[in-house]
């Protein structure tokens, strides 16, 4: 008497998303998007649409605003050393120093935003990379880390869409501060004269479309570990690095 074989599973490969997709789950159905960059860690869209949308809302600053504005602003708001520093200048000096900043983030953010977006990424992937990798033994490719990292970062691209609508509305230029275009933070609430620089940078940090990143970043990298590891872990991991940064630049626009 034969005995019926059970029949083998077939492994059903998911359907691999195109990069409109890929975009659109990243707001929607991140787990989504983050398991696909496991068959495809392509990156290069969400970096190229990150780099216009950045060059369109810095465009629409230079002409609502204008970076002589800004640098006077940053001025103004600057307190510790940098602000002794620019009393000690005479009128004239003070005068061309601001002209030379405006100039520098003019051409910095104008031409170089793309660069700048490229190289800031690989260098939060690496950190990442080697917390993941060195302490929860998650043994992620760069490739893999990188890609996450620029569709983690798409709520931020959504946020310079609302900055470039609010510049748009209209602002009043001499409290504009560019660090802050949008207020989706705490900061937003605080007045740096009564809370102290430390306070209002920080709760700059505190802000939506940065909370909603770090999540992302830590489920890009929870999918992309070849070791099983907790959404809530890779979460938590990210938001540790993240408040010690922010802790730290907060700390420098004390001084």
């Amino acid at each position: 008497m034969s005995t019926a074989v059970p029949p083998i599973p077939i492994e059903v490969t998911p359907a691999r998303l195109s990069e409109p997709q890929r975009i659109a789950n990243a707001f929607f159905a991140p787990s989504r998007t983050f398991q696909d960059i496991r068959h495809n860690a392509s990156w290069w869209v969400p970096w190229l649409l990150g780099s216009i949308i950045a060059a369109s809302f810095f465009f629409t600053v230079d002409k609502k605003i204008g970076f002589e504005t800004i640098a006077k602003n940053q001025m103004e708001n600057a307190g510790g050393f940098a602000q002794r520093a620019m009393e000690r200048l005479t009128p004239e000096q003070r005068s061309q120093a601001l002209h030379r900043q405006a100039i520098g983030q003019r051409i910095g953010t104008l031409y170089f935003s793309w660069l700048v977006s490229l190289l800031f990424s690989m260098l939060i992937a690496v950190v990442l990379m080697a917390v993941f990798n060195f302490l929860l033994e998650a043994n992620i490719p760069f490739r893999q880390a990188l890609a996450a990292v620029f569709y983690a970062n798409l709520p931020r691209s959504l946020s310079l869409i609302l900055g470039i609508v609010v510049l748009l509305i209209g602002v009043d230029s001499a409290t504009y501060d560019l660090g802050n275009p949008v207020a989706s933070n705490l900061a937003a609430f605080l007045d740096p004269a009564t809370f102290g620089k430390f306070l209002y940078r920080l709760g700059t940090f505190i802000d939506v479309f940065s909370i909603w990143t770090v999540i992302l970043l830590g489920m890009g990298f929870t999918k992309q570990s070849k070791k099983k590891i907790s959404t809530t872990t890779g979460i938590m991991t990210v938001a540790i690095l993240f408040m010690i940064c922010a802790l730290g630049f907060a700390g420098l626009a004390a001084l």
